[in-house]
């Protein structure tokens, strides 16, 4: 858990006095709008956060730049309403914990690595200060990423960046699982350890573990992959943007957990079906200009 902490937006009264003078030089251009008010999310689990988001709070500060640093987790839906971008210093874990709040403020996030793979935070913690500095200088490029949204029959609601998963609550038992796209009719009955539903920024993540594939981040598909599936020949199926899945219990003897982008949605999920699509909501990312998302792969998954 991250302490409960928040600091208030502070600027130096030399920093306020720049900004006044020179406010196109201290302060980030988004889409024509000018960034005044930055969040930084700030894992305390993590090793070296709580000083790095200092330090990246004194370089923003610099520039006229208002900023909150941000550490309770999960955060608030609307706790990021209010700002122009997200810094989110951590993993990818703790990104994802960002997305719900991003996506309804409709608030950029950049994520600075404190974690381990890091494929959605794309900078650097040991270049974290340069780093920052080009993003408020306007050395970005900005991609909206899709998401995932997932209805229970009792009107539960959730959006994914990576991933929903359906699986036992009891890890040692298999489901048989009954799903359908609204679309096309039955696609098959699984029986296994459980479904993953991934975004094309999931399928680096729990899908690829599952044997599914890599997809292009801009596809504008999502993923179907089995978790060890009885039938051999079961296979992961790519569906088009506009398809509705809805997933039943075929046999109704097993507690089955939803989870979404790695955390417990509903721990028993009794109410089906189970819907999933493509949202028609976004999340804006920040990542570095040129990125690559083929030499991001290449690197995090040592191909070459």
């Amino acid at each position: 858990m991250f302490l409960n902490k928040c600091s208030a937006f502070v600027t130096s009264a030399a920093a306020e006095e720049n900004a006044a003078l020179a406010l196109g030089e201290s302060s980030l251009l988004l889409g024509g709008m000018l960034i005044q008010r930055l969040a930084i999310v700030t894992n305390l689990t993590k090793p070296g956060a709580a000083a790095l988001s200092e330090e990246l709070a004194a370089v923003a500060r610099e520039r006229g730049v208002a900023v909150a640093v941000l550490t309770d987790f999960p955060l608030a839906a609307t706790a990021l309403e209010g700002f122009d971008a997200c810094a989110v210093l951590g993993g990818d874990g703790t990104l994802l914990g960002a997305v719900r709040p991003a996506v309804r403020a409709q608030v950029p996030l950049f994520g600075i690595n404190r974690g381990k793979l890091g494929f959605l935070a794309n900078y650097s913690s040991e270049n974290a200060k340069e780093s920052l500095s080009e993003v408020l200088a306007g050395e970005f490029q900005t991609v909206r990423r899709a998401l995932l949204e997932c209805r229970t029959g009792e009107g539960h609601h959730a959006l994914a960046l990576n991933d929903v998963v359906l699986k036992a609550a009891d890890p040692s038992r298999l489901v048989r699982l009954r799903v359908f796209s609204q679309q096309a009719g039955l696609i098959n009955v699984y029986r296994g350890d459980g479904l993953i539903l991934c975004t094309p920024t999931g399928s680096t993540a729990y899908n690829l573990g599952a044997g599914g594939p890599l997809l292009d981040p801009v596809a504008e598909v999502f993923a179907l992959t089995p978790i060890c599936p009885h039938t051999l020949s079961n296979r992961s199926v790519i569906l088009p943007r506009g398809t509705v899945i809805e997933i039943e219990e075929e046999e109704r003897h097993e507690a089955l957990s939803l989870a979404v982008d790695g955390g417990t949605f509903l721990a028993t999920c009794t109410s089906f079906p189970v819907q999933v699509r493509v949202a028609e909501e976004t999340l804006p990312l920040l990542q570095p200009k040129g990125l690559s998302h083929y030499e991001l792969l290449r690197t995090k998954l040592r191909w070459a």
